[in-house]
This record gives structure tokens, sequence and C-alpha cells, in this order.
């Protein structure tokens, strides 16, 4: 057991090591515009139909950038303008200029939007990347990135970052499997639709979880819940910091979020635990936690099955309905499942409803809805 913490700690190590070590580069060239007299306003930048631009603009959200600043590569004599004000001047060819995420929401505070507007001598277009911390030119450029000739650009990390998110979906359909299998826990059709029966007849179940079946319970609902959140949380709160696929270039980044995302969802759910079992001394009737605790294992545990078998589908064959629509049918899910609870559980108990009320309003509610807040805000 000593070696087998000696590797974990070894594994983690590495990938903490790894995820500083690489800097997050994203090429945004094709956000370019140009002023085009003909047409009195601004068009996308197309080397083949812009051969010679003095020029070059550049439009920005702070709130799109996911935590990242913006790094220019410019030719030398090049200035570069924020919203109107000259910002620095090339010495050099390809000499860089690098706006850190701080330095831009300091500068859409005042206007609002960030317009960049960098201006050459010899037409030569700037590159632009999204990027973590500043990076030098020796490590953005590589022959494989820029030809003199053909200017190859980078490959975005949309689809690794989806090849990633497969693999990871097939790992959690597979441990989830095996968690069920080691932990005894019900997979059967019968065995979900009897899981309902608190809610529709108010019959109260015997059956206590032992540790094994709680510990498997907790780790299968840990890893759909980093598998819907990588795929689908869109919240600035938190998630953007971690699902986005310029943040996810490489095994060792995605790995060092998805360890990340897994303790913050054991940590929201060891605070759940904490406050059921609190709350449950304070009021004269002891049996509220348990049967609380029954019907919130038999009820999330549909909800972790079914809302895996959706998640897997996804990656496996992305069907044409709108990740919008994903995020709220999830969250609305996830709220629906808290509501079912309190149904269960308040035909199964003799207590006063405002009191109840109260109590689920402390244990599911508010946390529910603070879990969705982050999950789509």
């Amino acid at each position: 057991m000593r070696y087998f913490y000696h590797i974990i700690f070894s594994f983690i190590t590495f990938f903490v090591l790894q995820h500083k070590t690489f800097a997050v580069e994203f090429p945004i060239q094709d956000k370019w515009l140009i002023y085009e007299s003909k047409v009195n306003g601004f068009v996308p930048y197309i080397p083949e139909e812009h051969p010679f631009v003095r020029n070059y603009y550049l439009l920005l959200d702070v709130k799109n950038l996911n935590g990242l600043g913006v790094e220019f590569v410019i030719p030398e004599n090049a200035a570069v303008f924020v919203n109107n004000q000259l910002q620095d001047i090339s010495k050099k060819n390809n000499g860089i200029v690098y706006f850190s995420n701080l330095e831009l929401k300091e500068q859409q505070k005042v206007t609002g939007e960030l317009l960049f507007v960098v201006n050459t001598v010899n037409g030569d277009a700037p590159k632009a990347f999204f990027v973590d911390k500043k990076v030098p030119f020796s490590e953005i450029v590589t022959s494989a990135a820029f030809e003199k000739n053909g200017e190859i650009e980078k490959a975005r990390y949309h689809s690794d970052f989806r090849e990633m998110l497969l693999m990871w979906s097939l790992i959690v359909f597979a441990f989830v499997g095996l968690s069920a299998k080691v932990g005894g826990l019900k997979t059967g059709a019968n065995s979900l639709i009897r899981s309902f029966e608190g809610v529709t007849m108010g019959r109260v179940d015997t059956t206590k979880m032992n540790t094994l079946q709680l510990i498997m319970f907790i780790f299968s609902f840990t890893l759909v819940g980093s598998l819907a959140l990588m795929l689908f949380g869109s919240g600035e709160i938190w998630l953007s910091q971690v699902n986005a696929a310029e943040l996810n270039k490489d095994v060792s980044a995605f790995a060092v979020n998805i360890l990340y995302v897994m303790v913050a969802i054991l940590g929201f759910v060891a605070f759940r635990l904490i406050i059921i079992y609190f709350l449950g001394n304070i009021f004269s009737n002891t049996n509220i936690p348990s049967i609380h605790g029954a019907e919130f294992y038999k009820l999330t545990w549909v909800y972790v099955l079914f809302y895996m078998i959706i998640c897997v589908f996804w990656t496996l064959n992305p069907f044409y309905i709108s990740w919008e629509f994903m995020r709220l049918f999830i969250g609305i899910g996830f709220l629906a499942k808290s509501f079912l609870v309190y149904i269960a559980v308040s035909k199964q108990v003799n207590f006063r409803n405002n009191y109840l009320f109260s109590y689920f309003c402390a244990t599911e509610f508010l946390p529910s809805l603070l879990a969705v807040k982050v999950f789509i805000s």
C-alpha cells in the first residue's frame, strides 16, 4: 500500500509539473479585420484577397478569453494600439507585444470593449495568440507552425480536446461499470424503476447502504460529474478556467484539469453530507437524515447512470442538439432530482412541512442551485 501511494504521488507531481511547464498558445489569425473602403466597413482579413494591408484590427471581449492574455508577433517598426492608445512599437522583426488578462480587464473597464490595431509599415500581417503567459518567439514559431512561403498556421486544439474527452468518457463508462460491480450497485431496469417508489407511493426503503457501496457511489458520481462538467459546463465563475479547448492542449494539462474538477466535486459532496449530518442532529426526528440519505442515493444513482449514457453517446456521436440546450437539460434535471428527493422524504416522515422545507433548502435546494449556477452561468 505504501508503494501504491508513492506511485499516485509521482503521477500527480508529474502532471502538475507538466502543466506548469507547457505554455498555452492558441492562434487567432482568423479573427483579424481590415477596413474595406468599397463597403465602407470592416471585413475579415483574407491573405489571398488582401495582399498589402497597413492596419489590422482585432475586436475582443475579456469575458470570452477564458482567463488568457493576448500576444502579438509583429514586424519591425509596427505599432500596437489598444482603444486608440499607443502601447508599443517593435524595434525588431518578429517583436513580441504581450497583454495579460488582468491588463486587458483594466483596459476594458474604461471603454467596455477591446479594439486592437496593429499598424505596419511594409504590410506584413502580424500574428496573434491567446496565451496564459508571455511566450518567447522561438517557442511560438517552429518549422511546423510557420513557413515563409506557405504561412502554415498551427492547428487549433478543438479536435485533440474532443479526442481526450472521448477517451475520458470511455474511461468513465468502464470505471462506473466496475464500481457498480464491486460495490453491488443496482443497474437493472426493475431496480432502477423501484428507486421511484418513495416518490410515487411513499414506500420506506429499509435497505441499508454499506461503506463499500457509499464509496463506489461517490466515486461514480464524481467521475460522471467530471465528464459532464468538461463536456457542457460553461460557467465563467470557475469552469471556463478548466474546460476550454485551448487550456487542454495536451494530455498532462487535461489530466490536471480533470483531477482539479474531481477534487472540487468531492469537496461539494462532502460539504453536503456534513450539512445533512449536522442539521439531522438538530431536528428532533432523527429518521430524516437516514431516509434522506437513502432517497438521495437511489434517485441520484439513476441520475448518474442516465447522464453517463448521454455524455458517452455525445462524445461518440454528437447529435444535433445545441450545447445550450444540453446545459439547461442537465441543470434542470439536477434541480428536478432534488425536488423528487424532497417529495419522497416528505411522504415518509411525520414532520411539519415548513421545518422539512427549511431542512431541504439547506441540504438540497441551495447546494443544487449553487452547482447549477457554477455550471451554466
